[in-house]
């Protein structure tokens, strides 16, 4: 139970306060003498007049001081929340292994930064479904969906620049996606795909995956990753193969935007770790503002019954006072 006005709870205190403060002498008539008066015997009426009416006027205080506080039962009753099925969808070439993403302590790769954000996002991501595709010469499952956000966890901190291919298989990666995604039960589904390259390889185009996507009613949420035109340094094939320094890195915007466009959903560019993380950030509240419903608070009035009581109570006090009380002049 909790109260509107709690601090309506301190009027009984006033009350005694005022009680006390004003509490009339009583008038006594002269008589000569009052000493035999000493010895008559008290009645238990005379005795219990004055306690019994003031606890009453007192009980009845307390009642109307809760009822004016206003009782409430409040019950909570969240929302059903069904569980989202996203799947990240993560470029895996060669040219993830670019060093651009300024940190305190110099520059880490593009894959680097995905991983953090990713692993981020995961972890804030309770109760729906995740999986992973990654995508390089071509595309392949990494891990299917589940509520284990542990497990994803693990995958993502297991990618590796190359470890798909020297291509950009965007469409395939997008594709394969979608392909897990088609059959799954509920109207909650979305892919989250990350690349920092142009479609190089693979069957399907970036467009006609989108378009299926369309077609499927899947949103695609596109993050262009790293600057534009920038040099290449690192190594490949999970550290065994040197890069060379003078490749460059670039992704495709436009292409990126039109499939974000096609599906309802919402393309970023993410040059930096924070900005990488404040993506993740801003897709989850999209995400809240579409399928997250407020939860409900049901309120119940208990002041009735308070209110009741107060009225038993001075109904109480003024028969007792005109009857079992009642004072002779």
């Amino acid at each position: 139970m909790t109260f509107a006005y709690p601090w309506l709870l301190g009027c009984p205190l006033l009350f005694l306060a005022i009680r006390f403060a004003l509490r009339p002498r009583r008038a006594a008539a002269e008589f000569p003498s009052a000493t035999f008066l000493s010895s008559l015997p008290t009645s238990i009426r005379a005795k219990l007049c004055e306690p019994v009416l003031f606890v009453l006027a007192l009980l009845c205080v307390c009642a109307l001081s809760i009822a004016a506080a206003r009782p409430q039962r409040v019950t909570v009753i969240e929302a059903p929340q069904k569980a989202r099925n996203i799947m990240l969808v993560v470029d895996a070439s060669n040219s993830m292994s670019a060093e651009d993403f300024p940190t305190s302590f110099g520059y880490a790769s593009r894959m680097e930064g995905v991983k953090r954000a990713v692993s981020e996002y995961v972890r804030s991501r309770k109760g729906d479904r995740l999986g992973i595709v990654v995508f390089g010469e071509t595309g392949y499952l990494q891990c299917p969906l589940t509520t284990d956000t542990g497990m994803v966890e693990g995958m993502v901190q297991s990618l590796y620049p190359r470890m798909a291919g020297d291509g950009t298989a965007i469409g395939d990666g997008l594709g394969l996606a979608l392909k897990r995604l088609r059959n799954v039960e509920g109207d909650s589904k979305a892919v989250i795909l990350m690349t920092d390259g142009v479609n190089t390889a693979g069957r399907v185009g970036p467009l006609k995956a989108a378009k299926i996507a369309k077609d499927l009613g899947i949103q695609v949420n596109t993050i262009g990753i790293g600057t534009r035109a920038t040099p290449m340094g690192g190594v490949g094939m999970g550290g065994l193969l040197p890069v060379p320094s003078h490749m460059m890195a670039d992704f495709d915007e436009g292409t990126l935007k039109e499939i974000a466009s096609m599906t309802g959903g919402a393309y970023f560019n993410a040059s930096s770790l924070e900005g990488f993380q404040e993506i993740y950030r801003k897709i989850e509240k999209l995400q809240e503002t579409e399928q997250d419903q407020p939860a409900q608070r049901l309120v119940d009035e208990l002041y009735p019954t308070f209110v009741l009581t107060a009225l038993v109570l001075v109904m109480l006090g003024v028969l007792l006072k005109a009857t079992y009380f009642m004072r002779v002049p």
